[in-house]
């Protein structure tokens, strides 16, 4: 048998065959894309990267000179669409396909000559999308394995809530009613906040993470954004931040600025929305006789003229949205009506009529406004056919870590979904996340369930913005870790990022998807055994709110990470008057007490329930440690945090149950184990993070500021000393 010889090695000609057909280090590994569309041209950079990283050589080549002759094994990013493409993945022994819509791919593999893959976009942004799945392919399985699949988007529009401040005379939402620039600025987060919003590198990495995670909505909130993004009479020069932060910018680069990062949310596949409250016109108040008086003729024109200009200004904007009644002196719902279509109203069909061919969105929230009296005020504005009115509605209150399938759409503002179906319109469901600014929460299947439990997606659901109102989520810096320390906050995050947002794209993604994450990030650990931990940890503390969310359902009612309010550290009181939300399969803690629970859970029930997650969670983190991955240290004790406060939750709501029914010893009893439970969980998140001062609920110096309340309640049980 002849021998070859490559190097020191002796292979026979078996061995030789094997290595033509099995991937090895130094493979050559064609890329050909369309480098013209953005999309392609990331998802090309993020396969090179996989390749790179399993040792082979990618070569970046045109999509034009693709062809049945390249000598090489091959990957090719192509629109269904292209003819030409798509014969030569037909002569290569695979078939086509046809019918994919928008933000859709199809994977396939073609094994006649040199193994090939194939990524198949319905369109632009659908081509990115697999582009990144293949992409996570090679980093998981190099190129041992076949793909011949295909996946649409569940939701079409997957958005991020962005309470965003801009300058410190332009701030986000502080709360109703009018607020002083200190008080907009009570919390750091939002101060914090602003030096990376004049950043484009923050802005590049945050696109990229969140596209990589299958978001495709920004939707930036701010109570009046206008001085800070137009070249205007009433602009605001430069930037002013805090603790000496400041940037030189005139009006003209601020737009430039701007112009620049939706152009690369657009690369990314990314809409783009900024919504405001009414009327706030911080930044503009003074100028040219504008204030807040909603009958003031200057302001409303300069809402006009603003609104107007915004469109003008900035081509990628897909839209605005407004909030009515915040801040205008209580004026009855037709006189807000009105001033709506005065102002963003007219400003869009100023613009609407003299641009036909670009469309345009205007969102509506339900907050303080009736659908009816919408379509009535804004009825010549409708009549355009490149304007569509979309309204937008608070789904879970404050809390979407409650009850998986909340029911206030049903019931808070009559029925939401009958008024769309009578409307022919559709809502965005305002996803409200002021539960967990801190933990790094992961239970996949409470996404599923959530997402799945919207209402009829094709028949009511634009979409949806899930995001936070009382904390601005932008760079880390609260980590005590330096592995976390100025980093993205989505980043620190990932792994609650990428459920979300993959989730949202298809919930029937599988949890093995997570877990060759979790393998690939962390390889020295069991992923099944860290993947089990995180979800039981991060279970029962969504089933402890919804036995009191009905009741605390708004952020500066309570925040759970530090079982406080705006008033201060929540006792047992609270929990006993505190009310499930409506529709919620659970009784409340006063109908548990009574034994008024025929038919749902009771509170004993579920605190049973949050038990049994929790330390089912310890159990698994004991077989595993961090191995000297900083990242995954700070993440295990993150679950453990999860696991001890949900212990506390359990426990406090056994007290609160045994105190309304009279059984005060069993009450001390659960106090008792509350305290030492809260104990373990603030020293964990005292290792970790440093205090800030809060915009909803109270400042903290640092996570022991309720450890003396936690113990007082358990020594005197709220004044029974027993």
């Amino acid at each position: 048998m002849k021998k070859i010889t490559l190097g020191y090695q002796v292979l026979y000609p078996i061995m030789f065959v094997l290595l033509l057909t099995s991937p090895v280090a130094g493979d050559v590994v064609g890329i050909f894309f369309d480098s013209e569309v953005p999309q392609s041209e990331f998802a090309a950079s993020e396969i090179q990267t996989a390749l790179q990283g399993k040792g082979h050589t990618a070569e970046l080549n045109p999509l034009s000179e693709l062809s049945v002759d390249y000598a090489e094994k091959k990957i090719v990013l192509c629109l269904a669409s292209d003819g030409i493409a798509c014969e030569v993945l037909s002569l290569q022994g695979s078939s086509t396909i046809s019918g994919l819509g928008e933000q859709a791919y199809a994977l396939r593999t073609a094994t006649k000559g040199p193994k090939s893959y194939w990524v198949l976009g319905g369109d632009a942004d659908g081509l990115m999308y697999g582009g990144l799945q293949l992409a996570e392919n090679i980093r998981f399985h190099d190129m041992s394995k076949t793909y011949n699949s295909q996946e649409a988007p569940y939701i079409k529009n997957r958005g991020v809530k962005y309470n965003l401040p801009l300058d410190a005379r332009v701030p986000t939402y502080v709360g109703y009613g009018e607020k002083s620039l200190s008080q907009a600025f009570g919390g750091d987060a939002a101060k914090e906040a602003i030096p990376a919003v004049w950043d484009m590198a923050y802005w590049e990495e945050w696109f990229d993470e969140m596209a990589r995670a299958r978001f495709n909505v920004l939707s930036i909130w701010n109570s009046h954004p206008f001085p800070a993004l137009l070249d205007m009479e009433e602009a605001v020069e430069d930037v002013q931040g805090f603790d000496g932060y400041a940037k030189k910018m005139s009006p003209t680069e601020k737009v430039a600025f701007w112009k620049k990062v939706m152009a690369y949310g657009k690369s990314r596949g990314f809409k783009i929305y900024f919504i405001t409250w009414n009327i706030y016109t911080y930044g503009a108040e003074g100028k040219n006789g504008i204030n807040n008086d909603p009958k003031n003729q200057a302001t409303k024109e300069y809402f006009r003229k603003a609104v107007r200009m915004m469109l003008e200004t900035y081509p990628d904007l897909d839209g605005v949205g407004v909030t009515a009644g915040e801040n205008m002196n209580r004026l009855s719902a037709e006189a807000e009506g009105k001033w709506m279509w005065d102002t963003y109203g007219q400003g869009i069909m100023d613009y609407a009529k003299d641009h036909p061919d670009r469309d345009i969105t205007f969102i509506h929230r339900w907050h303080y406004a009736e659908i009816s009296q919408i379509m009535s005020h804004f009825e010549p504005m409708l009549a355009l056919p490149n304007v569509r009115l979309d309204m937008s509605y608070k789904y879970s209150a404050a809390h979407m870590y409650s009850a998986p399938a909340p029911r206030l759409i049903y019931t808070k503002d009559g029925d939401v979904p009958a008024d769309l179906a009578r409307t022919q319109k559709k809502t965005w469901l305002e996803v409200r996340q002021d539960d967990f600014y801190y933990l790094h929460w992961g239970d996949p299947q409470f996404a599923r369930d959530y997402i799945n439990a919207f209402p009829d997606k094709d028949k009511y659901i634009q979409g949806f913005f899930y995001g936070s109102d009382g904390w601005t989520a932008t760079r880390d810096f609260y980590s005590k870790a330096d592995v976390h320390k100025n980093i993205l906050d989505i980043k620190r995050l990932w792994y609650t990022q990428m459920l979300w947002g993959r989730l949202s794209y298809n919930p029937e993604t599988s949890d093995q998807v997570f877990l060759n994450e979790l393998a690939y990030r962390y390889p020295d650990v069991s992923a099944a055994t860290l993947f089990d931990a995180w979800s039981d940890a991060s279970r029962g503390l969504p089933l402890a709110a919804e036995v009191i969310q009905g009741t605390l359902c708004f952020d500066f009612n309570w925040w759970p990470e530090l079982c406080q309010s705006n008033k201060g550290f929540l006792k047992i009181e609270d929990f006993i008057k505190a009310k499930p939300s409506i529709g919620s399969e659970l009784c409340s803690i006063e109908e548990s007490a009574a034994g008024d629970c025929p038919d749902g859970l009771s509170s004993d029930d579920v605190a049973d329930k949050v038990q049994l997650a929790a330390e089912s969670a310890i159990k698994k983190l004991a077989t595993i440690s961090s191995a000297g991955n900083p990242d995954l240290e700070v993440n295990i004790k993150s679950i453990h945090a999860q696991a001890y406060l949900s212990l506390y939750y359990a426990e406090k709501i056994r007290a609160a149950t045994a105190k309304a029914a009279d059984r005060n010893e069993d009450a001390r009893t659960a106090l008792g184990k509350a305290e030492g439970h809260w104990k373990n969980y603030t020293r964990i998140m005292d290792g970790m993070f440093i205090g800030a001062d809060m915009l909803r609920t109270r400042n903290f110096e640092d996570w022991h500021v309720h450890d003396a309340a936690v113990s007082r309640e358990y020594s005197v049980l709220a004044g029974d000393e027993g």
